[in-house]
């Protein structure tokens, strides 16, 4: 099972890149301090993908494990190519149901995927650094996934906010999986768009008479890029080394050097990312 074609998604993102690149996550986001003076806080956001990030593999193939042949039939093993990704794992989870998975399985299994290299690392630096993090994450994995996974590994409380597509136990006892929201986006699957998911989350923060000095980024594919393009000078954007997103901002880089506002920090261990923002602020 493939995700999607990464090599043709992200000549088609590369291609849309002009379309999109006057929208910025920031835009008008003043106008939403209540009092016109924002709280300025010394205090960074820092917003992580799941699948392939936090977590070394992606959470939608680790459930395939819970299947008693771990293979999916023919008709499933080609996903869409529209976007519509969640209506497709929503099938796979009912074939997992109709094979007699339970959602103690899925628990298991999930329980027991391993994180990226140095992560819990990572988060205990953050955990201890919370005056001056706030972390959320942005996902397009599910509330059940992430959540059985993070309360594993005692990762729950490192967290101010999961966007995720909801995830439920159904009166059938199925787990099924709901878009997280619509949005107008071409460029992004169209139950997820992780810069307009961004941009409400600072807008909500500014309500809240909060600013943020710097925001770091940190992810692994395709639709990690739209919300990394519209970062400012003073954000940074670490791309995992050698995948997809890596690959798409070194392309988009090569044919307009300027792409890119924010600098750009891969990452191969989660200490690489830990050791910049040791750096950065001097802890």
């Amino acid at each position: 099972m493939k995700r999607y074609d990464e090599e043709d998604n992200m000549v088609k993102m590369s291609r849309r890149y002009g379309e999109v690149k006057a929208r910025q996550p920031r835009e008008n986001i003043e106008k939403h301090f209540t009092s016109g003076n924002p709280v300025i806080m010394n205090k960074f956001l820092i917003v992580f993908d799941f699948d392939e990030t936090i977590i070394q593999h992606n959470s939608d193939y680790v459930v395939l494990k819970c299947s008693p042949d771990q293979i999916l039939p023919e008709d499933l093993l080609k996903p869409p190519e529209d976007g519509q990704w969640h209506e497709y794992m929503n099938k796979v989870l009912q074939y997992l149901y109709e094979k007699g998975v339970k959602e103690e399985n899925m628990r298991k299994v999930l329980a027991e995927t391993p994180l990226t290299k140095e992560m819990l690392t990572l988060f205990q630096f953050l955990r201890e650094s919370s005056d001056l993090f706030e972390c959320i994450i942005i996902s397009d994995a599910n509330t059940f996934f992430i959540n059985t996974i993070l309360e594993a590994n005692d990762l729950s409380t490192v967290f101010q906010k999961i966007y995720t597509n909801p995830a439920s136990i159904d009166s059938n006892n199925a787990l099924v999986i709901n878009p997280y929201h619509s949005h107008v986006c071409q460029q992004c699957p169209i139950n997820m768009c992780k810069r307009q998911i961004l941009h409400d989350h600072l807008v909500e923060r500014a309500e809240e008479e909060v600013e943020f000095e710097k925001i770091f980024y940190v992810g692994d594919g395709t639709n990690d890029f739209c919300p990394s393009v519209f970062l400012t000078a003073t954000d940074v954007i670490f791309p995992r080394k050698n995948y997809p997103l890596h690959h798409l901002i070194s392309e988009v880089k090569m044919t307009e050097a300027s792409a890119f506002q924010a600098p750009v920090v891969p990452w191969e261990s989660a200490e690489d990312i830990m050791l910049f923002l040791q750096d950065c602020t001097g802890k």
